[in-house]
């Protein structure tokens, strides 16, 4: 797939949509477009190695309307662990649980924001539905330093491991 430049600059926060269908269509594309791969997702190298399933992975593939926001988060947490892969790991960034996936939202008829790639999940393993979260001050404060909602901060059901580049209000 061919890569695209990411929409924004790192250093100016977009407003992110409103997490409804309608608005994420308007800023992210709609998934269900024939066209929309090739137009929406690009694939970022995180400045550490990412694992999925314990195994090396090249590369992300996300939406290039949040691709600026997303290398910046790992550029924030490569930088505050002292550019140290074994602190990144021991952060929970480099388990990657997966970004681009169309799907429903678990128990949920509604779309995941992963089918629009606005949304990564970090240390699946043991940040799963309801849990206390193992991942670092230094991940979740990368994330929400550039607008990403934390799954922890849901009404209801907690998902600790999800970050997501849509705002509720």
């Amino acid at each position: 797939m061919p890569s695209a430049a990411p929409a924004a600059s790192a250093s100016v926060m977009p407003v992110w949509p409103l997490d409804t269908a309608v608005a994420k269509n308007a800023f992210y594309g709609n998934f269900h477009g024939a066209k929309w791969p090739q137009q929406y997702l690009t694939r970022i190298t995180t400045p550490f190695q990412m694992y999925y399933a314990r195994k090396p992975i090249p590369s992300l593939l996300v939406n290039r309307m949040c691709a600026a926001a997303m290398l910046s988060c790992f550029n924030d947490i490569w930088n505050e662990c002292d550019h140290d892969q074994k602190a990144v790991d021991a952060a929970g960034a480099s388990d990657f649980g997966g970004c681009f996936n169309i799907r429903p939202i678990a128990g949920s008829n509604n779309w995941s924001n992963h089918s629009w790639a606005c949304a990564i999940d970090l240390s699946p393993g043991s940040n799963g539905f309801n849990m206390k979260t193992t991942l670092s001050r230094i991940v979740i404060d990368a994330f929400r330093a550039h607008g990403a909602r934390w799954g922890v901060d849901y009404k209801g059901r907690k998902d600790p491991m999800h970050f997501e580049f849509v705002r509720s209000t």
